[in-house]
């Protein structure tokens, strides 16, 4: 993984070296074009009046032609004045009429009017290059003036104001000096810009190195390893999104190791409540069939055993039903069937259902507001199931000449059904693990001695409806709460 992390950052090293000698090269060259075009635009500016000074003052042009003596005057002070200047007298047509150079050196005898009736139009302020009779391919700058005469223009004064002799002396400088201070400026920017990205780029590999352990400890499986966040770091953002990614991935796992501890207690303590009443049977019908065989069984006691053997079938019967039913809740694609009703017409047929048990029990069993038409949503046939579960748990465990009471009230904006009893106190353990299944988020692994199918499912029906159970015991009364949203029938 190091020697990995070390070739990156050298690929990134090559890329940044490269990268600031490919703009230094490009910084040289615009130095030197730029460098070359103010040189050029200056002259050519400061020059501007060149050709219009010789046009006013010593003009050769006349009605009649060149005045040769004239021509031959200007060829010689401009020669003194400026020895990179060249003087070309042109008809109007373009035509170089007169000039001062050998003849093998004039290649194109014709100049571009174009150029400088444009330049003569800007009054030479701006920056406008013309042809070159002795370098036609080689554009330079100039001076041009229109000469007038009585009749019109009689011929057009041009001249070149960069020889080939000043501009191989200006090439010269431009190597020697120019392009040695750009070389130079180019080295002190390489030099800075290789230090500024060693330093950049070590500090990066350092946070990738330590970025490299966390996740390496995180693949050995310390699910605890995290990115110490820092401000202003580059690699802010993919530090604080593996935190939260490792932060929901520890949750997860934590969830389906508890999971899976639940299952397996869920497991053992069923197999436990399944192979009591087999045993029982079982035993039953030993005894049924080891005194069938000694011949030494009433038909009353034939009937016993059997009916004793047929209750206990029932009992599993009954808990397999409840087995299959947290299956069913459990299922990921299982919703409840969600529709508005009155909570209380279930509460009241529910109490009439026990009260003649409660009668032979002598248990005195009431609702109070049981009449109280408050609607709810949620699933009807389930909290039906939820309100039976809880008489009928109440009803085993009151004594005799006790009572069970169930209210119901309006809080804001829910409904909350209450149901006490008299009877020994509820263990703590059975406490703990009812008042905090919500929170859990289903069975504990810490299953309460008297905890029944019954109970549990209950429960489950109440966090499908996003509710839960809450008990508590005092002074030899248990009380059961649980709430559900007040149904607006108008919204």
């Amino acid at each position: 993984m190091k020697q990995r992390n070390l070739t990156i950052f050298r690929r990134f090293a090559v890329v940044v070296f490269s990268i600031t000698a490919i703009l230094g090269l490009l910084f040289i060259i615009i130095t030197y074009l730029a460098t070359k075009y103010y040189h050029q635009a200056s002259t050519q500016l400061l020059n501007k009046d060149v050709a219009a000074h010789i046009a006013e003052f010593t003009s050769p042009f006349s009605e009649s032609g060149i005045n040769k003596r004239k021509a031959d005057s200007v060829f010689k002070n401009a020669m003194v004045l400026s020895p990179s200047a060249e003087v070309y007298f042109l008809d109007t047509a373009g035509k170089v009429i007169a000039f001062h150079a050998p003849e093998k050196e004039i290649v194109q005898r014709t100049v571009l009017l174009l150029p400088i009736k444009k330049y003569i139009q800007t009054k030479g302020e701006k920056y406008i290059k013309g042809t070159d009779p002795k370098e036609p391919h080689n554009q330079k700058i100039f001076s041009a003036s229109a000469v007038k005469g009585k009749n019109g223009t009689l011929g057009y004064i041009y001249v070149i104001l960069g020889s080939k002799k000043s501009e191989s002396i200006i090439d010269l400088l431009y190597g020697s000096q120019i392009i040695n201070l750009a070389i130079l400026a180019f080295i002190l920017i390489l030099l800075l810009s290789l230090i500024v990205s060693f330093i950049f780029l070590n500090r990066m590999r350092k946070n990738f190195d330590q970025m490299v352990a966390v996740l390496e400890r995180f693949e050995n499986g310390d699910y605890t390893a995290r990115f110490n966040l820092r401000n202003q770091d580059e690699l802010e953002p993919v530090t604080q999104a593996f935190n939260k990614m490792a932060d929901l991935l520890s949750s997860t796992i934590n969830k389906l190791t508890k999971s899976e501890e639940d299952r397996k207690a869920f497991i053992a303590t069923i197999s436990h409540d399944l192979r009591t009443p087999l045993s029982i049977a079982r035993g039953y019908t030993e005894t049924l069939m080891l005194k069938r065989d000694k011949g030494d069984v009433t038909l009353e006691e034939q009937e016993y055993y059997a009916q004793q053997i047929y209750n206990k079938m029932l009992q599993i019967e009954n808990m397999v039903k409840q087995l299959f039913e947290l299956s069913k809740m459990d299922d990921v694609a299982f919703k409840p069937r969600i529709e508005p009703f009155v909570l209380s017409e279930i509460v009241q047929e529910s109490m009439n259902t026990f009260q003649m048990i409660a009668t032979e029990k002598k248990v005195d069993l009431k609702c109070t507001q049981c009449l109280y038409h408050v609607w709810v949503n949620a699933d009807i046939s389930m909290m039906e199931r939820v309100i039976q579960n809880l008489v009928d748990n109440a009803l085993k465990n009151t004594p005799a000449e006790g009572f069970i009471h169930a209210s119901m009230t309006v809080e804001g904006e829910e409904l909350i059904f209450k149901i006490e009893n008299s009877g020994p106190g509820l263990p703590e353990d059975l406490l703990h693990w009812i008042n905090n299944f919500k929170r859990e988020g289903g069975i504990s692994n810490k299953r309460p001695v008297k905890l029944g199918l019954g109970l549990l499912i209950l429960q489950k029906i109440l966090l499908l409806h996003n509710s839960s159970l809450h008990a508590s015991t005092h002074n030899g009364t248990n009380s059961f709460t649980f709430s559900l949203p007040v149904y607006n029938r108008d919204a």
